[in-house]
């Protein structure tokens, strides 16, 4: 008997069936391999960065204290003593053994934080992480390039020799040929992770918000929540007349110590210590008297980076290097630090910091093999169909497709952002080691700190495009008409500061003659209100324009009369669908503080603000 026609149509749909299943279980399998893959290549990397920069940190607390003992043995040798008045000939030998002090301080400083670079490539090592971009791979980690142009800088033959008229014996201490030595002897045991240091940049940028990277992506986004953005649309509007990206800055400078995991010191004499400060650090039986003898001793004290404050105590200072993201107050609140920490976490100085990345292959490389039909059901090329999934099985479920790699882990080189791990000595008095001025050894612990809390500047031996682009703009007189183009790749950053120029701009975000006039609850629904240049050039920004929300609650057809709900922690009030809010004190919501995490620090920064939330409405 002849099957029917239909039931032939239906031949092998089954088969068609399974195998799309079969396909999608494979590739979900697939998809569960690489993403337990992923997750376990970011927790080898996580621990061996945290590894490393402890490591690091370890010897930086070391270096810091023999440091601070031999300030201690020149205190003893020349206060405790009381050496007498002595002859010429012992005078100069007591010169001769000071400077052998001092000389043992600036080796440490040289050699101390190399060791600390040797100790977290091997910590990193030993924690699994690879040389290599990938097992499979003969390609070394960037930070080998890096390295070597760094050593190419340092050799005084070479064209890219980058130190000039640099001392070759700062503090006595022939630095140049015993620190490439141990670089290169690091270098030969292979690199897994990128240190930071003072490597070419720049330092104390005025204003500093033109150093914010993402100050420039934000203007040309409209992204008004950005703290910089937050805070300098706000700025009167006298301030933006004239040459008001006027910019001013320090290229870094050699510290006259390594500049791998820098510990961030100087020599300075008593005079510049200051009789007051130096006993205060030596103890209240040194008579001043016997301080005011030591004005040829050099004293290993500690650099610009480590105090916040300048010389009048309480003006910020543009170098300082410690806790500044957000002001201490954000860090001191009580959800970041635990509170022992707090009292000997506040100061800048001798940081250190490890990244590490791997490419891993992904399994998802492969494909199903049964490609899309060349025809539609009902059509005569259906029975393509089964073919394509028979040839599929035949051949097997899944072919490979062009390698593919995933990037986990972090490279300075080519990203845009840090983002390895931070660890900090530990200082273990109740006030900071600045207060002492003069290195001491009581750094007593290495703890690991939030990567955003302390500044710290990856291995990078070139200028960054911003980098070169503020270099750029400190010759620039005229903004949209620049005399020459800006660097290769730099053009985006132009382009943000000639919009950010335009008041027009400025004023869509925050509008310094909006009054904020009392207006009828009913016209914050509309856009009446709302700074617009040619209609309402004195309306509200958008940082100033109430927030509005939708409840899907609502019926579409509901009454756009003005009605009051209390919600618990505020008020609604409603017009139709569309809502806005009125806090306890009843004042209206605006889009900052609905939407935007912080409000503005100022000009030199910000600090956190107040998120609105049910404890603040």
């Amino acid at each position: 008997m002849r099957k029917p026609l239909g039931k032939l149509r239906e031949k092998g749909q089954v088969l068609v069936f399974a195998v799309v299943i079969l396909v999608i279980l494979l590739i979900a399998a697939v998809f569960l391999f690489d993403l337990h893959s992923i997750i376990r290549a970011k927790i080898k990397l996580d621990t061996a960065e945290q590894a490393a920069a402890l490591a690091a940190g370890r010897w930086q607390m070391r270096s810091l204290n023999l440091i601070g003992e031999i300030n201690l043995i020149k205190a003893s040798e020349t206060l405790l003593d009381e050496i007498p008045t002595v002859g010429e000939d012992d005078a100069t030998k007591i010169e001769s053994a000071v400077k052998t002090l001092t000389e043992m301080q600036s080796r440490i400083s040289f050699c101390g934080p190399l060791i600390a670079f040797g100790a977290a490539q091997q910590a990193a090592k030993n924690n699994g992480i690879n040389i290599y971009v990938s097992d499979s791979s003969s390609d070394l980690k960037t930070v080998y390039r890096d390295l070597n142009n760094y050593l190419d800088k340092l050799d005084p033959s070479s064209q890219y020799y980058n130190y000039g008229d640099v001392a070759e014996a700062p503090n006595y201490y022939k630095w140049r040929e015993p620190y490439v030595a141990m670089l290169k002897l690091i270098l030969s045991q292979g690199l897994a992770v990128r240190p930071n240091g003072r490597f070419p940049g720049l330092e104390s940028v005025d204003p500093p918000w033109l150093d914010d990277d993402t100050l420039y992506s934000a203007i040309l986004n409209k992204i008004w929540c950005n703290p910089n953005l937050n805070a300098i649309v706000k700025y009167a509007d006298s301030y933006w007349n004239g040459k008001w990206w006027n910019v001013d800055f320090e290229h870094t400078s050699f510290p006259e110590e390594s500049e791998i995991y820098t510990l961030g010191i100087k020599f300075t004499g008593t005079d510049s210590v200051g009789q007051e400060t130096l006993q205060q650090a030596l103890g209240d039986t040194v008579g001043s008297a016997a301080v005011a003898d030591l004005g040829s001793i050099s004293w290993c004290a500690y650099d610009s980076k480590w105090p916040r404050y300048g010389a009048d105590g309480t003006s910020e200072n543009l170098n300082y290097s410690g806790p500044n993201n957000g002001g201490l107050n954000y860090w001191s609140r009580g959800m970041f630090l635990y509170s022992d920490l707090k009292k000997n976490m506040f100061y800048g100085g001798a940081a250190a910091y490890a990244e590490c990345y791997q490419k891993i292959k992904l399994m998802s490389k492969y494909k199903s093999r049964m490609s899309r039909p060349s025809a539609t059901e009902g059509t005569a090329g259906a029975a393509d169909q089964l073919a394509k999934a028979r040839e599929a099985l035949r051949n097997d479920l899944i072919r490979t497709a062009s390698e593919e790699t995933l990037k986990v882990g972090n490279d300075s080189s080519t990203d845009t952002d840090s983002g390895g791990a931070v660890a900090k000595p530990l200082w273990s008095l109740d006030y900071p080691p600045t207060d002492a001025v003069i290195v001491l050894p009581y750094f007593k612990n290495v703890a690991l700190i939030p990567s955003t809390m302390q500044r710290c500047r990856p291995l990078r031996v070139d200028f960054s495009d911003l980098e070169k682009f503020l270099i750029w703009l400190s010759d620039v007189d005229d903004l949209h008409n620049p005399a020459t183009a800006p660097p290769t790749g730099t053009q985006s950053y132009l382009t943000a500061l000639q919009t950010l120029d335009d008041p027009t701009f400025r004023k869509s975000g925050w509008n310094n003659n909006y009054t904020g006039a009392a207006l009828a609850v009913s016209a914050y629904f509309q856009d009446d209100y709302k700074y617009d240049p040619e209609t309402n050039p004195t309306g509200a920004g958008w940082l100033q324009q109430i927030w509005v929300g939708t409840d899907s609650s609502v019926e579409e057809s509901a009454s756009s009369a003005i009605t009051e709900k209390a919600a618990g922690w505020n008020t609604r009030i409603y017009s139709g669908k569309k809502y806005i809010l009125r806090d306890r004190n009843g004042n209206l919501v605006t889009n900052e503080q609905m939407i935007c995490r912080w409000t503005p620090g100022g000009p030199t920064g910000t600090v956190p603000g107040t998120r609105i939330g049910p404890s603040h409405l």
